[in-house]
C-alpha cells in the first residue's frame, strides 16, 4: 500500500483493511508517526468533548459583538490608509505625467524657456547697425577716401 492510502485510512478509521495498515505501518517509520500523532490528536479532542460546557457569563454576547465591531473597524481603517496611498500615488504619477509632457511639448526657442536671450537679441541689434556704419567695420577705411571729421581749411 502507499502512504498516502494508508494515512486516509488511519483518518476514516476503517478497520476493513487493519491487517494491511498494521503491515505497513511496521514498515514505514513516517505513517507510523502520522498514526501516533492522530491517535493522540483524537484522544485529546474525545477529553475536551467530555467535559461539560460552561454557561456564558453575563455580557458575553455584548463582548463578542463589541470585539467583531473593533476587528471590522480596525479592517476599515487598514482599507482606508491603503486607499488613501493608492490615490497619492496615482496624483503622484498623474503630476509627473503632466510635467513630463509639458517639458516634452514647450517649444525650446520660446520667450518663456529663455526670456534672457529675447532681451539680448534686442539689445545687440542697434549695436549691429551703427557697427555698420563704422569705417573699420564697413570696409571704408581701406579705400582712403574716407575722414573722420572735418578739417578745418586754414591748416
Amino acid at each position: 500500500m502507499r502512504c498516502r492510502r494508508v494515512r486516509q485510512l488511519i483518518i476514516d478509521e476503517s478497520g476493513g483493511q487493519a491487517s494491511e495498515v498494521a503491515q505497513h505501518l511496521a514498515g514505514c517509520r513516517a505513517c507510523s508517526s502520522y498514526s501516533d500523532h492522530w491517535d493522540q490528536l483524537r484522544r485529546g479532542l474525545r477529553r475536551i468533548a467530555a467535559d461539560p460546557v460552561p454557561e456564558p457569563s453575563w455580557g458575553f454576547a455584548q463582548r463578542v459583538s463589541r470585539h467583531l465591531q473593533e476587528a471590522l473597524g480596525m479592517e476599515r481603517t487598514s482599507e482606508a490608509f491603503l486607499e488613501r496611498t493608492g490615490r497619492r500615488f496615482v496624483y503622484a504619477a498623474l503630476l509627473a505625467t503632466v510635467v513630463l509632457f509639458l517639458v516634452l511639448l514647450v517649444p525650446r526657442t520660446s520667450p518663456v524657456r529663455s526670456s534672457g536671450a529675447a532681451v539680448e537679441m534686442e539689445l545687440t541689434q542697434p549695436e549691429t547697425s551703427a557697427a555698420q556704419n563704422y569705417p573699420l567695420f564697413s570696409g571704408q577705411f581701406l579705400a582712403n577716401d574716407f575722414e573722420f571729421a572735418a578739417q578745418p581749411e586754414g591748416n
